[in-house]
């Protein structure tokens, strides 16, 4: 099948004070690609005022050629694995909806496709 490009919305909550912000992102959705931030970045920059958890990611459509993506913090493998079609925006119970995960204020986040 054709690489079809998607769009996702990653939603960060912050730890101390509960702030929350939904960045829009693009998916390239070919394999070892990341995707993009608003900025044009291949990254998220967490903001360094406090740590911040992944709390959702909603996932539009999906890719044809990728099924997931893995988080990459600060260059290193995360060994977190998100499960694309898991995190349909029409999904009910998301994977990080129940499980958040959490980063260190500052830290550089990347979302790399994988087969």
């Amino acid at each position: 099948m054709a690489a079809a490009a998607f769009t996702q919305t990653v939603v960060l909550k912050g730890m101390k004070n509960g702030k929350v912000m939904h960045v829009p992102m693009t998916v390239s959705d070919i394999a070892g690609e990341y995707a993009i931030a608003p900025d044009g970045n291949g990254f998220l920059q967490l903001p360094a005022d406090q740590d911040y958890m992944i709390a959702d990611i909603i996932v539009i459509t999906g890719g044809t050629d990728t099924n997931n993506q893995d988080i990459y913090k600060n260059g290193l493998n995360s060994a977190i694995r998100i499960a694309n079609k898991a995190n349909l925006n029409t999904a009910n119970n998301r994977q990080f909806q129940g499980n958040p995960v959490g980063f260190q204020a500052g830290s550089l986040l990347r979302l790399k496709q994988a087969a």
